[in-house]
């Protein structure tokens, strides 16, 4: 049973998801040549930068929900990515991680840069940490949790207990590549009620 407070609609979701989706194609391509500035005097691409951050996010956030309200399951009012993703039956993330996971390795051949670090603090440039992880589905679910929320903030810092500098990752390779698995898992269900027709691919695809 949905929630009775507020009537959702899977569609509705889907679509403003494709929107913010396609913002972040334009851009992405752009990544690997944005010049390096501080926080005080962020350039132009930065803030798209930030932008494209919040929107694939956000685009992420509405795929996941699209897909809990089609499965008629409870909507949790969080924009946390991975207690969404856990909220939806293990047959169905089954499903979405094969797909993922036939995606993200020829995506990433596409873009020789695929994931960026953002730093904020000193004007002394920090010491970067290799950056080592895992690429399946949950655990970058788990690692960008909170995209839509930190990334909107990059202006306010506040110095971690253990760094002078804040740290904003953004795997944007693997991030459109789960992107696109949830969209299409939700695609492939609304077609089966007749609610949308069924597609292929986004347009705008970096």
């Amino acid at each position: 049973m949905l929630n009775c407070d507020k009537e959702r609609h899977a569609q509705a979701a889907l679509v403003c998801g494709e929107a913010f989706q396609r913002l972040v194609a334009e851009f992405i391509p752009k990544i690997g040549v944005i010049k390096e500035t501080s926080a005080q005097a962020m350039s132009n691409e930065l803030g798209d930068l930030v932008a494209c951050a919040t929107n694939l996010g956000f685009a992420i956030e509405l795929y996941l929900k699209a897909l809990l309200i089609q499965l008629d399951l409870r909507v949790p009012q969080t924009h946390d990515l991975r207690t969404l993703y856990d909220k939806i039956p293990q047959p169905v993330r089954t499903v979405i991680q094969d797909v993922y996971g036939t995606k993200w390795p020829e995506q990433l051949r596409f873009l020789p840069y695929h994931r960026v670090t953002l730093a904020t603090g000193p004007l002394k440039e920090p010491q970067w940490d290799v950056y080592k992880v895992s690429p399946s589905l949950p655990d970058l679910l788990a690692r960008s949790k909170d995209i839509f929320q930190s990334w909107r903030y990059v202006f306010e810092y506040s110095q971690p207990e253990d760094s002078p500098y804040q740290f904003y990752h953004f795997e944007y390779g693997l991030l459109w590549c789960a992107a696109e698995a949830i969209r299409v898992e939700v695609m492939v269900r609304l077609h089966g009620t007749g609610d949308v027709p069924p597609t292929s691919s986004l347009a705008g695809e970096p």
